[in-house]
């Protein structure tokens, strides 16, 4: 019964569609219930494929529109005028002429819904791959918490934390100590997020445990926000690096890391 009840709670801890009590409880029970665990990991690698699975629409349909109208509009002007009558002639040019405000009018609109269509494409990728990290992210440090193996090489110094990354990985992670500010080094690790492998460093505040995962690259500065299973994420780039932060801290606590590293 224990089991059915947990079992039950897998599909809303991955949504963050849980209670903090029944967080607690959760993973407290995923983590001594092999048959729970394993069941919690294949939901999280099904939703996982499915957000890999998204086809954005891709850039060039705006353009492959505008060519096509374009095209059309050209066919349509080659075409050989049927009527002979002299009239006939005469009255299509003036409904021609009283026609170009309107068609000068629809260009107009058809450029701006390109330019919509390209912004909201490109938002899309961003908020696709925002998404996806965020999942990894949130993934990465749940299953850190339920396996115990958070941490690959615990320690308090960073001399002792900075240097074992050096062959693991391809770039040299910042590691800071900030004890001073209320952050307390434990240790760290190698991780993967969005398929690519990345330092994780981690954090203690109080009984709270804080995963900074770090990698190469640029990306937009995101507030703290809320993740699903009850978790706080924040975001920020530093020095050609990516920070990503995730702990059960309040995100007024999580927000006073960015400034930090």
């Amino acid at each position: 019964m224990r089991c059915d009840r947990y079992r039950d709670n897998v599909g809303p801890l991955i949504d963050g569609e849980i209670s903090p009590e029944e967080r607690g409880a959760t993973i407290a029970h995923l983590n001594g219930c092999p048959a729970c665990a394993a069941e919690y990991q294949r939901l999280q690698d099904l939703r996982r494929r499915l957000l890999v699975a998204r086809v954005p629409m891709p850039r060039s349909l705006v353009h492959r529109v505008r060519a096509r109208i374009a095209r059309e509009a050209a066919e349509l002007e080659s075409r050989p005028q049927r009527a002979p009558m002299t009239q006939t002639l005469v009255a299509l040019s003036s409904r021609v002429d009283r026609m170009r405000p309107w068609l000068r009018q629809a260009a107009v609109i058809l450029f701006a819904c390109g330019i919509s269509a390209a912004a909201a494409l490109s938002w899309s990728r961003t908020a696709t791959e925002r998404e996806m990290i965020t999942h990894d992210v949130v993934s990465a440090h749940v299953r850190g918490l339920l396996q115990g193996n958070s941490v690959q090489v615990a320690s308090l110094d960073t001399h002792t934390v900075k240097p074992w990354f050096a062959g693991r990985l391809e770039f040299t992670p910042v590691v800071k100590d900030l004890t001073a500010a209320g952050f307390h080094l434990t240790g760290g690790r190698v991780d993967y997020v969005g398929g690519r492998r990345v330092a994780v460093l981690i954090y203690t505040r109080r009984l709270h445990e804080i995963s900074v995962f770090i990698w190469p690259g640029a990306g937009e500065e995101m507030p703290a926000m809320a993740a699903p299973s009850g978790f706080n994420v924040v975001s920020w780039s530093h020095a050609g690096m990516r920070f990503w932060a995730i702990s059960d801290l309040s995100e007024a606590e999580l927000k006073e890391l960015p400034p930090l590293i």
